[in-house]
């Protein structure tokens, strides 16, 4: 198992780290759920998805770059392996999920990229054990299986809005969900090595990079918003989903196992449907209040259940 600031030290260490950790994916995942928002307001505005999928990353990459210039320079500058890591798997890993995740969106819409995206614990849960040693408990899988039978509740029982099954949109939402989970894994792997503002970093810049050579090869141009309010909605979708978001989220990989981090990420949907509600008047239908209940109950278990082993580990090294 990877050495973390969760996997030594006390009971009462592991247990800090862990609340620390499911808060900060919680905050991720409640940013991430403003995504299908921004994208959908951009993309009423006129803007392609590849062009949103390149510069939703380049703003959140210069922020990115800021902040590490500012309060954490050794992250700049990785050792020669940690920068082929980061920069290169993290960076191919980043921009095809960018692109996947936006051209899902457009082909296929919010619920069936959702549905296909949160698929990504059950290959995290698969993958953790082989890639990491962090093999998942039985109750373990069962919580992820509830919390995404939860989430495919949740998406298709959104009142007004129904999936669409498109060859080409589920192609684009599997990829997603694979990028997704295999960003996970990186992060969890990466970060205990190199910290969480390198991994983000140079996977985030470096997918900018990526992108911006693939983009015209694919005969696409780069299309800048046309308005003060476009630029202004790109701007927070860049820093709200990828500067503050990932951060968050790769920092929590850094403390609880990788399996629990793509777990409790299902909160995301959550967010989303909980802003839908408010801000575009689409409720949800009585299946889809069941899927949320589900969700909250698998991410909640999963909690519960780290929680209370680590409670038993301080109770050991205070009987020791």
């Amino acid at each position: 198992m990877p050495v973390t600031p969760g996997s030594r030290g006390t009971g009462t260490t592991r247990g800090r780290a862990l609340t620390v950790g499911y808060l900060k994916v919680a905050g991720a995942a409640v940013l991430w759920g403003s995504s299908g928002v921004f994208a959908d307001a951009l993309v009423t505005m006129e803007m392609p998805p590849e062009s949103i999928a390149l510069l939703r990353p380049v703003v959140g990459g210069a922020a990115l770059l800021l902040g590490a210039a500012l309060v954490r320079r050794e992250a700049l500058l990785p050792d020669w392996q940690g920068f082929v890591l980061l920069a290169g798997v993290g960076g191919i890993v980043t921009a095809l999920f960018q692109v996947a995740y936006l051209m899902s969106f457009a082909t296929a819409g919010v619920p069936t990229t959702v549905a296909l995206l949160y698929l990504a614990p059950a290959f995290v849960l698969a993958a953790s054990g082989p890639l990491l040693g962090e093999w998942p408990s039985p109750v373990q899988i069962a919580l992820g299986a509830l919390s995404i039978a939860g989430v495919w509740l949740m998406v298709t029982g959104v009142r007004e809005v129904s999936a669409e099954w498109t060859a080409t949109g589920v192609g684009w939402g599997l990829l997603a969900g694979a990028t997704y989970a295999s960003y996970t894994i990186l992060g969890r792997y990466a970060t205990p090595r190199h910290g969480s503002t390198a991994t983000v970093l140079h996977s985030t810049v470096s997918a900018c990079v990526l992108l911006a050579l693939a983009l015209p090869l694919s005969g696409h141009s780069v299309v800048l918003p046309s308005t003060g309010q476009a630029w202004v909605l790109l701007v927070m979708f860049g820093l709200l989903t990828m500067a503050l978001a990932t951060s968050l989220y790769y920092d929590a990989l850094g403390r609880i196992e990788a399996g629990r981090a793509a777990t409790a990420s299902t909160l995301e949907p959550v967010a989303a449907v909980v802003l839908a509600t408010f801000l575009l008047d689409e409720g949800l239908k009585p299946r889809g209040w069941a899927g949320l209940v589900m969700v909250v109950t698998g991410v909640a278990g999963g909690y519960a259940i780290a929680a209370s082993r680590a409670r038993r580990d301080t109770h050991t090294d205070q009987d020791g």
